[in-house]
């Protein structure tokens, strides 16, 4: 599980998680149910604001999906990360012998935020 995310951010300010995974497309649909597992325990902890789980529209050999999921702070996601039931999931899902996932994660502040004029 060297995979997941291990560094802290070290910041209470407000972060957006972004993270990558690469799965061979036959196990695409597979692998999102089991990120919706994941993604559930995430989403009860305190400080959590969003999720969303991007697909490519069209699919290769491997498909990359990417995850984005802003927090109310780095401390916030800090903590969540530390939470067994969450950790024990993340094990499950790179453990799994029926997925075959590589993933980059990052955490990143908005340093540049445009809306409509």
């Amino acid at each position: 599980m060297s995979q997941a995310l291990q560094s802290r951010t070290g910041v209470d300010e407000p972060v957006t998680l972004i993270k990558s995974y690469t799965v061979p497309t036959a196990e695409a649909e597979y692998f999102v149910q089991v990120y919706q597992e994941n993604a559930r325990i995430m989403s009860t902890q305190p400080g959590f604001v969003r999720s969303r789980l991007h697909r490519p529209l069209a699919d290769a050999p491997e498909t990359r999906f990417v995850h984005i999921a802003d927090w109310s702070s780095g401390t916030a996601l800090d903590r969540a990360t530390t939470h067994p039931e969450w950790l024990a999931s993340l094990r499950r899902m790179f453990d799994d012998p029926d997925l075959h996932i590589t993933s980059e994660p990052a955490g990143y502040r908005v340093v540049v935020e445009l809306h409509p004029s």
